[in-house]
């Protein structure tokens, strides 16, 4: 019986050695930037792997964050890291490919703009179902129970999105 935790070698028993060879490096007090390249299933359909930047204290800790955040959010457990194309260190200025910030404060900007919009989603949702309360109450007339649930459902779909950027990026 094999057990896995969540840093046991993943190395299939068919093969001799580890399928990735790491550099060997101390733990670094301070986290650094990693470079962290991602292929999946997509390649099957020609497309070119995710780039990830994450903050971590060791290469195989950052391999580890890009390749379960990969994993997680594209369902799949088809992927690995493209050793030659991850690194220390921050992709170049001229890399001309678009990578997705994994670093907290990335993560936090994120979360601050979906907020943002959720605000703006709530008072758009309030200035639109204002004009079926009944007067001086928070209650909906009668006569307003269709349109308001049509409204209700207009903004539903939109309110469904954030609530799942809300979750991804929390």
């Amino acid at each position: 019986m094999i057990t896995v935790t969540a840093f046991a070698t993943l190395t299939p028993e068919r093969f001799e050695s580890p399928l990735y060879e790491l550099p060997q490096e101390e733990w670094s007090e301070e986290p650094r930037d990693y470079t962290v390249t991602v292929a999946g299933p997509e390649r099957y359909d020609g497309e070119q792997p995710f780039t990830y930047v994450v903050r971590d204290h060791t290469t195989e800790q950052a391999w580890i964050q890009a390749l379960t955040w990969h994993m997680r959010e594209n369902q799949t457990l088809d992927a690995h890291v493209i050793a030659a194309e991850s690194h220390a260190g921050l992709p170049p200025t001229d890399a001309g490919y678009h990578w997705n910030d994994l670093r907290p404060e990335a993560q936090h900007a994120e979360l601050l703009k979906v907020v943002e919009q959720a605000r703006d989603l709530i008072g758009r949702y309030e200035a639109a179902i204002d004009r079926f309360r009944i007067e001086d109450g928070d209650d909906i007339a009668p006569e307003w129970f269709g349109p308001y649930d049509e409204t209700r459902a207009d903004f539903a779909a939109d309110a469904l999105d954030l609530v799942s950027s809300l979750a991804t990026a929390a």
